[in-house]
């Protein structure tokens, strides 16, 4: 499989990709086409590896010959990066989130696993060690409640997780629903609720874009007025 150089920074992908969602929806949710946490590696702390399958406007973005591949569109921490298409698992071919989650099925928590990786314009091997999956998050007492959306802090201290949300709101028009978690606030990672709350106040009733994980690991882009 051979892909022509890399010669596109992963901001401008980023942006490409944000401007593809976003432009053309003022209300509602955005969607990011099957983007959704993938699997948890463990680096200093566990990190989130978010992954969605390579589209042809994704891989002519990239240069590569043909659309394959798993994009892996958010990562927090090196080895693996922002921009890497995940080519095989262990050798294995990965063409799709299909496969990846087939092979990923065959890789225990604590083991490590070899990912071939295609970046600036070539492919290397990367090793990573599957993290061991946390007990889901609770939420801590007491919420706060702007726009029609209440939330509760979580004992993760990452995202907040959607108490309630007011029927005819346009967040509940967007399609955002309990147990949903936000995890940042127009690019602001929010920790607790009352800092959800405050970004929210800061905008002054302007146009909110939220990165919203559902119970099942996918991320979508909400964009509530």
């Amino acid at each position: 499989m051979v892909y022509q150089s890399l010669r596109i920074p992963v901001w401008l992908i980023t942006a490409v990709l944000f401007a593809t969602f976003v432009i053309g929806s003022s209300v509602g949710r955005a969607v990011l086409p099957d983007s959704r946490l993938a699997f948890r590696i463990a680096t200093p702390d566990a990190s989130d590896v978010i992954t969605q399958d390579v589209t042809p406007e994704i891989a002519r973005t990239l240069h590569m010959n043909q659309p394959e591949g798993v994009l892996i569109s958010h990562m927090t921490f090196s080895p693996l990066q922002e921009g890497d298409v995940i080519l095989s698992i262990n050798g294995n071919p990965v063409r799709c989130q299909r496969e990846l989650d087939t092979q990923l099925a065959q890789v225990s928590a604590g083991q490590t696993f070899f990912v071939e990786v295609f970046r600036d314009g070539r492919t290397q091997t990367v090793t990573v060690q599957r993290a061991k999956m946390p007990a889901p998050p609770t939420a801590l007492q007491g919420t706060v409640e702007i726009r029609g959306i209440s939330v509760a802090s979580l004992s993760t201290q990452n995202g907040v997780i959607v108490a309630e949300v007011k029927i005819g709101t346009p967040a509940s028009d967007a399609g955002l629903k309990r147990g949903d978690l936000i995890l940042d606030v127009d690019g602001h990672p929010v920790h607790t609720a009352h800092e959800f709350f405050e970004f929210m106040r800061q905008l002054n009733g302007h146009h909110a874009a939220f990165n919203v994980q559902h119970s099942n690991g996918q991320i979508d882009v909400f964009i509530i007025p």
